[in-house]
């Protein structure tokens, strides 16, 4: 691969923003809402390490012409790479796609690389997405080493609770829901984003990652 161009309105009716990625500390930019949503997930992932933009032209040969594409995103894993085209399902199925991801994959396993599509029906899959967006609005909250000690203190003599009661135990200490959301979004506290993140969600804490292999 060789360094992709630089994202520009010119040219293009794809809707260009900007999304301000706490996990990389700068702006990344999308060309679409989709990949903006999609930003969301990596952000709250903690198996994601890092990912940018636009990250390099893949090149290939098709009809006998000398080819390039360029994936939207590389997504660093902790244990593999991702190349990643984000496009809704109905787009993504269309023949001329499939036939240009067949070969992304082909190359990008060549290159050591794992190529992935990631449609707007895996993004956009509710509760989890509304749940990374609300987590992801107190995700700058400042976090003390008290509210970490009060976590564990809270989790010593029981494994798991209902957000509500989790919420009620810290504002007993003069501590605000935000910084219960922020803990949960940096991952001191553990919920399941696949049931809506309500009062009666279950929180926990998270099982560290050595635990996580032991069992697998």
């Amino acid at each position: 691969m060789v360094l992709a161009r630089k994202i520009s309105n010119t040219g293009t009716r794809n809707l260009i923003g900007k999304f301000p990625s706490l996990k990389m500390g700068r702006i990344v930019w999308y060309e679409s809402l989709l990949e903006r949503d999609y930003m969301y997930l990596l952000e709250i992932d903690s198996d994601v390490i890092s990912y940018r933009e636009q990250p390099g032209r893949i090149y290939y040969t098709l009809d006998g012409r000398r080819r390039h594409y360029t994936p939207d995103l590389l997504v660093e894993r902790r244990r593999e790479k991702h190349l990643v085209e984000v496009k809704p399902k109905k787009k993504a199925e269309e023949e001329e796609y499939r036939r240009l991801f067949r070969i992304a994959t082909e190359t990008c396993r060549r290159e050591g690389y794992e190529f992935r599509v990631a449609t707007d029906e895996m993004i956009r899959l509710q509760p989890r997405l509304n749940g990374a967006k609300l987590l992801y609005k107190y995700a700058r909250t400042v976090l003390l080493p008290q509210h970490q000690i009060g976590c564990h203190e809270f989790f010593t003599v029981r494994q798991e609770a209902p957000l509500g009661e989790v919420t009620r135990f810290f504002a007993s200490r003069g501590i605000g829901q935000q910084v219960v959301y922020a803990l949960i979004f940096r991952g001191v506290l553990s919920v399941d984003l696949t049931r809506p993140l309500t009062r009666d969600a279950v929180v926990r804490l998270p099982i560290p990652a050595y635990a996580e292999r032991k069992v697998s």
